[in-house]
Formats: structure tokens, sequence, C-alpha cells
């Protein structure tokens, strides 16, 4: 390269930067921006989803249990014993699942199959 060349490159160089570094910080702050509300959206939802495993997960056992207590047919051939504790002294075996409404309960039970 001539010097020539060179002090033609310069003002073309110089205004690229002048222009173009700003232009550059602004995307830059905003991928990462966008970055980090993806990473907390997928953070939340697999919370959500962690939960909601758990919960389901509660709620077979405990209707695993509510019917072992209940069912002696069902114990007979599993080859399970009597359970230690009457059903009487296990509340939570009679409890429904959460969120469930009482009026919705009461309008199944006066229909016939």
């Amino acid at each position: 390269m001539t010097e020539n060349m060179i002090f033609a490159v310069i003002p073309i160089v110089s205004v690229l930067a002048v222009f173009g570094f700003p232009v550059a910080i602004v995307f830059v702050i905003k991928y990462f921006k966008l970055k980090e509300r993806e990473l907390a959206l997928e953070a939340d939802s697999r919370e959500r989803s962690q939960r909601q495993q758990l919960a389901i997960e509660n709620r077979v056992e405990r209707l695993e249990g509510v019917l072992l207590s209940l069912d002696h047919d069902v114990r007979a051939r599993l080859g399970i014993e009597q359970p230690d504790a009457p059903l009487g002294s296990r509340p939570e075996l009679l409890e429904g699942p959460a969120g469930a409404e009482q009026g919705g309960a009461d309008k199944g039970r006066g229909k016939v199959r």
C-alpha cells in the first residue's frame, strides 16, 4: 500500500468506527437482554413443571394408599397385608384433590349409570 492509499482509507475507517460502534454496542446489549429473558422463562417453566410433577406424584401416592386401604380384593390379589392404622386415624386419605369444589362432587352423585 502506498502512502496515498493509507490516507484515503483513514477517513473511511474513522466514519465506520464512529457510526458502527454505537450500533454494535446497542445490538449486543439488546441481544444479551433477550438471552437473559429466555433463560428466565426457561427457568420458570422448568420450576413450574417440577412443581406439577411433584403434585401429580403426591396425588398418585395418596390414591394408591386410599385404594389399598379400602379395597380388600386388591390387597388380596397383590398379597399385601392389612394396613396398620385404621382409616379413621388417617384423615389425609379422605382429603379430596387440591382445588376441587364441593358443589361439583354433589352434582354427579344423583346420576345413575
